[in-house]
């Protein structure tokens, strides 16, 4: 049999992908595939089990949600970087699992799937990231047979609960930034400068967490500028390690540096190469830029707890680190940078994840925009009453 994969158009303009199979002596149309390749892979599936007789018994039987959770966690370990399957694995473990045990697929009804959602709203801020897993459970069991709809495709999504007060921004504006960074550089001038050099490589790149604290010496480029990022800091079963496997495709990038993040690196390097003298070592042991006591990179969680410092001695909200390369993209656009030139400091493989950046001004260019509107609407008021009188 000749495989024919078609497609449509959806309303949304999307493509949807499809074929037409003999299923237990019936012809039957298996639909809702994202791409071509999804579609000829679970055709291929299909064929292997009407190959080895087990399509009427894949048809009848009933399986538990979690049975086939277990299968999908499988396919998505060796589809995505193992920091992020952690992540995925461990919100499985804490937040839907307990839900849905002993509970087969055929068996949630849309009333259950709202009380799931609705408890998910109270426990979690970044609940729709639990909801998403279910979700893409639910498309594969669709595709598999095993039900014939998700009962989580029309819930409501309630608001989300509110974040921890400490952590009551996602950014800083111009004028926090000016603050944490001072506040930084007073509480470590003196000992620990390589904190307060991190915040502010963070603060002048956008680069990431895991970039920074991956970086070596033969990365930064003092005499021209420059540094080069090319790997990062992951999280696996066993710890943490160093990973060459970019974020994404566009990861791998030359920044460039202004003169003051470069004097602060400089100084650093300085003041680290005296450190090893201090311990009795002619040349430097280790490599990295932001290294630990044992000479190796710095653990992930260390940041977290400089900038809650920081934060507490400026008098500022608190942010997670992720939060600066969110206030990089955000005084970046108030700038006037380029959309491309944007995607490429932040390292996006894909352009939308940028242009959503665009979308979200802050309060401050909100109100900006509303008195511009105004006092043009308001001026051409005035000029057209003085022409009529």
């Amino acid at each position: 049999m000749t495989m024919k994969i078609k497609s449509k158009t959806l309303k949304n303009g999307l493509k949807s992908y499809y074929f037409r199979i003999i299923l237990n002596g019936k012809a039957t149309h298996k639909r809702g595939f994202s791409n071509r390749k999804e579609a000829v892979n679970a055709y291929r599936a299909y064929k292997v089990a009407e190959a080895n007789g087990e399509l009427e018994s894949q048809q009848t039987k009933r399986i538990k949600f979690n049975e086939l959770a277990k299968e999908w966690l499988a396919m998505k370990e060796k589809d995505v970087r193992p920091s992020t399957y952690k992540k995925i694995e461990e919100r499985y473990k804490l937040h839907v699992y307990p839900y849905f045990k002993g509970m087969y697929l055929d068996e949630l009804t849309p009333i259950k799937a709202q009380k799931f959602v609705n408890q998910l709203a109270t426990k979690l801020v970044g609940y729709t990231d639990s909801l998403d897993i279910v979700n893409q459970i639910y498309k594969k069991a669709i595709q598999y047979g095993y039900v014939d709809k998700n009962p989580f495709e029309n819930v409501d999504k309630p608001r989300a609960k509110k974040a921890s007060s400490r952590d009551t921004v996602k950014f800083y504006d111009v004028e926090q930034l000016r603050r944490f960074l001072n506040s930084a550089y007073q509480l470590y001038s003196k000992d620990h400068y390589e904190r307060y050099v991190f915040f502010r490589l963070l603060a002048f790149t956008g680069m990431r967490k895991g970039e920074a604290l991956a970086l070596n010496w033969d990365d930064v480029d003092l005499a021209n500028k420059t540094l080069s990022i090319s790997k990062t800091v992951v999280t696996v079963d066993n710890g943490e390690v160093i990973s060459n496997e970019p974020k994404t495709k566009a990861s791998n990038r030359l920044m460039a540096l202004d003169d003051e993040t470069v004097s602060a690196l400089a100084e650093w390097k300085l003041r680290q190469h005296e450190l090893y003298e201090r311990l009795g070592y002619t040349s430097s042991p280790c490599n990295y830029v932001f290294n630990s006591e044992v000479n190796s990179f710095i653990n992930l969680s260390r940041p977290r707890m400089w900038a809650r410092s920081i934060a507490k001695n400026a008098n500022l909200p608190a942010i997670i680190i992720h939060g600066f390369r969110h206030t990089y993209a955000t005084l970046a656009v108030q700038s006037g940078m380029d959309i491309k030139q944007l995607q490429y400091q932040l390292g996006h493989n894909d352009v939308h994840t940028t242009l959503q950046i665009y979308a979200e001004v802050t309060n401050k260019q909100k109100t900006e925009t509303a008195r511009i509107f105004a006092n043009f609407v308001n001026q051409s008021n005035q000029i057209s009453n003085q022409k009529n009188n």
